[in-house]
């Protein structure tokens, strides 16, 4: 790992974007974000979709920037962004339609409708992946219904990491962290499911060919490169599900460790060599999704700060100037006892009034309700961290790790309070990993590559090695 390298991340999320310029110098690297920008959906015809267009503009506008950083020398580019939402192409490579958003209302109803053609035991026994309404297989079947004739003029579907990768280098392929999110993977062979596909109506040759993280897709098309300012840059497929990145990132061996990735939604679980597949009510909300190296992120998705975010943009439409850094400063020293509610993910999914339907937990669980914005929002930590609790406990049960410690990743991981909490209510030691750490392992996922050394160790080595260059 002796080579100087210039590497560039591509972060999408579903609220903001941003690329992240590494320049390595063959033992440690430095990280600069060079470019950021604002992201959200927007309604379209009474659905929730995405500007997938002014996305591509904004990474090509964050690429010329990172090109005059290092005088359009940059060894390579990959994307990492959210998973399940996708995008359909013609057989010019041209979008059709819109690109949905997870959170659109389309997607329950689908769910349900999914399971009167194959059960829910049978998904779960060819996937390993937990039931969320918003998973891709639920979504392209809303699709088909809605718009077959979409489906049928499209010769290929990408999730949007990948069909960015595609606009950059020409090749469409689906890696295998993203795809794992779909639920239309087959957990044991890691490839597409042809018995989900024919049970839904989908086409299976209109599922893109599946790569590991770490592969090179090749070069970014010389059109592109030239509009940009780099030449013979390789685009490189990193972990695209942007929390596969994020646990390639985390610094620490993964040996009696679980991790919680923390931001809008916490993804709470533990890297594990092979599927944990166990069709138990409790075990099947678990989730197998792919990890770096052929390794296996066992875990559940639960609700995360997406509580708090929207209690404060309802706060500050009524005028109030709230932020969530000032709200976990006042909650430093709250109780692990107190007021609480169940923190599921279901129930809180979509968007308007999280106040009152908080203060609906905490009448069904017995507690007065609260509208004060720092006890509310204490309230909201100590339910998320006994969530955790739960989770984490039920985690070393089903696959057998003995946990030891909880390493806390990504944007939460500046919030203290909840952090405090967390360790407390768990009783396990909790060690704060990078708040970047999505950025970090999309680039350790790629200088690894670069070397030839795509191994989980290796990949944790460079990892550990990232560090962002101090503010200015």
């Amino acid at each position: 790992m002796n080579n100087a390298r210039n590497v560039v991340a591509v972060d999408l999320g579903a609220e903001s974007g941003r690329l992240v310029l590494c320049r390595w110098n063959g033992a440690d690297g430095t990280l600069e974000e060079v470019h950021r920008f604002p992201n959200g959906a927007k309604e379209v015809d009474n659905h929730l979709v995405w500007n997938v267009d002014g996305l591509w503009e904004e990474i090509q506008r964050g690429l010329l920037k990172a090109a005059a950083k290092v005088h359009g020398r940059m060894d390579s580019v990959g994307v990492d962004g959210w998973g399940i939402d996708y995008t359909l192409l013609d057989a010019d490579g041209e979008r059709i339609g819109d690109a949905f958003c997870y959170r659109d209302p389309r997607n329950p109803p689908a769910m349900e409708k999914v399971f009167t053609k194959i059960s829910k035991e049978r998904i779960y026994e060819i996937t390993g992946i937990q039931f969320l309404p918003f998973n891709t297989i639920y979504q392209l079947a809303a699709h088909l219904e809605e718009f077959p004739e979409q489906w049928e003029r499209a010769t290929q579907w990408l999730t949007l990491p990948e069909y960015f990768h595609y606009k950059l280098a020409g090749v469409a392929a689906a890696e295998y962290t993203q795809a794992s999110t779909t639920q239309l993977l087959d957990v044991h062979s890691r490839s597409w499911s042809p018995e989900l596909a024919a049970a839904l109506g989908l086409n299976l040759k209109k599922f893109p060919p599946i790569v590991q993280a770490g592969s090179v897709l090749g070069k970014l098309l010389p059109e592109i490169g030239s509009s940009v300012g780099l030449a013979d840059t390789q685009v490189i497929a990193p972990a695209c599900h942007d929390t596969g990145s994020a646990v390639a990132g985390i610094p620490f061996p993964h040996e009696g460790m679980a991790f919680i990735s923390s931001g809008t939604w916490s993804l709470v679980g533990t890297v594990v060599l092979a599927p944990v597949v166990k069709t138990t009510p409790a075990g099947i909300k678990f989730t197998n999704e792919g990890g770096v190296a052929g390794s296996i992120r066992y875990l559940q998705n639960v609700i995360g700060l997406w509580l708090l975010q929207e209690c404060l943009r309802e706060w500050n439409g009524q005028g109030r100037n709230l932020t969530a850094a000032d709200l976990a400063a006042q909650c430093m020293d709250a109780s692990p006892d107190g007021p609480h509610f169940q923190a599921d993910e279901n129930t809180y999914l979509a968007p308007g009034n999280m106040v009152a339907r908080i203060n609906a937990g905490l009448r069904a669980a017995g507690f007065p309700e609260e509208t004060r914005p720092p006890e509310l929002a204490a309230i909201i930590f100590r339910s998320l961290a006994r969530r955790y609790a739960e989770v984490v406990a039920e985690l070393g049960k089903l696959s057998g790790k003995s946990i030891k410690r909880i390493c806390i990743v990504g944007g939460g991981v500046k919030n203290e309070a909840l952090n405090r909490l967390t360790e407390r209510v768990t009783g396990l030691e909790v060690v704060r990993g990078p708040s970047e750490s999505t950025a970090a392992g999309n680039i350790a996922v790629q200088i690894a590559a670069l070397e030839k050394a795509v191994t989980l160790d290796q990949i944790q080595g460079i990892s550990a090695k990232l560090k962002f260059a101090p503010s200015r």
